[in-house]
């Protein structure tokens, strides 16, 4: 009661000297800068005078207060930051399984060199070996022949380490699509916190269109360098960069005296994410090459079997494909659905595929082609599952659920 009675004396009508007073200590400039605190100390004591609780002033009473504690470029600020260093985090693990392949392609091809000069005896009579060898790499013959070859023990040896090798082509790509299709969702995300484009992005964007241009000269190059595994496992012997996604950053990260761009030139985030996109359909294109040979290689030196890691994972497999087999026919009928003029506009435009229908091609082509695999595992099997069952078909229109599955090994 003591307090509320010393704040009634307080708000006790003020002489007008007293008021002339204030004013002039106003003008002489600490009522400018205190007059916010001011303001708020005058509307506590009415509040207490009727019983309220304090009261925050609204924006039109204290507009310089409100300004200060607008939080939005800070948090924006932070967003981005940790978007980033998730990216960052992601993207090690995903180089890291793709330097252990690529640490296994290097030990498998040294070890295939070394068994071709293993005998030196048939080397020096007739070249057998080897040109069983060179057969085996490059094929154009019947099974039955290849099941001879298959009977010699070094070759047999060779057709294990091809197993190697095909592990390295179908993980690398499973791993290079999953990291270029989770990278274009966070694209997207940067782009909602950045939709003025003042973070520049040109270093990584050419890093991108390096990754296209490298896709692209395999694909054409492939036809007269043999089936898709073994050129692509020298490739990428000589090429390191062939199919490695680079890493989403901006160039702030960098020196910015180095990477300096003005104008025109800065690759915003917006631009960033066309160009992710457009890699993404260039991926389409070189998974959409893949004759599957070595898998015909490998079927064809020891039948229609697939070694499984498990006894069980048989039904696994044999329900994995009756999957496939339906969403691909699901797939068919979706395309055939168009008009006349939809149809032609796809024929020649394959590439332009809309977003979602791309997604659930490449996704249902990197499930099929793991399951030609000639050895699979039952982690690889749960994996072509998983993937599967984020395929979904809403009348004729297709949702592909996102995720980031890493392709085991």
């Amino acid at each position: 009661m003591e307090v509320i009675d010393s704040v009634e004396k307080s708000e006790e009508p003020i002489p007008s000297s007293g008021r002339k007073m204030w004013d002039s200590d106003d003008e002489d400039g600490l009522g400018w800068e205190h007059r916010d605190l001011i303001e708020q100390m005058k509307l506590e004591v009415r509040n207490a005078r009727t019983g309220g609780l304090p009261t925050i002033l609204e924006e039109s009473e204290t507009p310089k207060m409100m300004e200060d504690l607008k939080p939005l470029k800070i948090d924006e600020k932070f967003e981005h930051k940790d978007r980033v260093e998730e990216i960052q985090k992601v993207y090690k693990s995903y180089a890291e399984k793709m330097r252990k392949l690529d640490v296994l392609n290097y030990q498998t091809m040294h070890a295939i060199s070394f068994l071709q000069l293993k005998d030196p005896i048939q080397l020096t009579t007739g070249q057998r070996s080897v040109s069983a060898i060179k057969s085996l790499l490059f094929p154009s013959f019947w099974p039955c022949k290849l099941r001879r070859i298959y009977a010699d023990p070094t070759l047999k040896s060779i057709s294990e380490l091809h197993r190697d090798l095909e592990l390295v082509y179908v993980g690398q790509v499973c791993l290079s699509w999953e990291i270029l299709h989770w990278q274009y969702g966070k694209a997207k995300e940067l782009l909602e916190n950045d939709s003025q484009g003042y973070r520049p992005y040109n270093q990584v964007a050419s890093e991108f269109e390096q990754f296209q241009v490298l896709v692209q000269r395999s694909v054409e190059n492939e036809q007269f360098q043999g089936p898709r595994v073994q050129d692509y496992v020298k490739n990428r012997c000589i090429l390191g960069a062939l199919l490695q996604v680079p890493a989403i950053r901006d160039d702030c990260l960098k020196d910015k005296k180095e990477n300096r761009v003005e104008g025109n030139d800065v690759v915003s985030i917006a631009m960033l994410t066309e160009i992710i996109e457009e890699s993404m359909r260039t991926f389409w294109e070189f998974l959409r090459a893949d004759k599957d040979e070595a898998s015909v290689i490998l079927k064809g030196l020891q039948g229609s079997h697939v070694h499984l890691q498990a006894p069980f994972d048989s039904e696994l497999l044999m329900n994995i494909k009756a999957s496939l087999q339906k969403k691909e026919r699901r797939i068919k009928d979706i395309l055939r659905s168009g008009n006349c003029i939809v149809k032609k506009f796809q024929k020649h435009q394959e590439g332009r595929l809309d977003h979602s229908m791309l997604l659930a091609r490449v996704e249902l082509r990197l499930v099929s082609r793991v399951l030609n695999m000639s050895r699979l595992t039952t982690d690889q099997l749960v994996w072509c599952q998983k993937k599967l069952n984020k395929i979904n078909f809403v009348g004729r229109k297709i949702h592909v659920e996102p995720s980031f599955l890493l392709f085991p090994f």
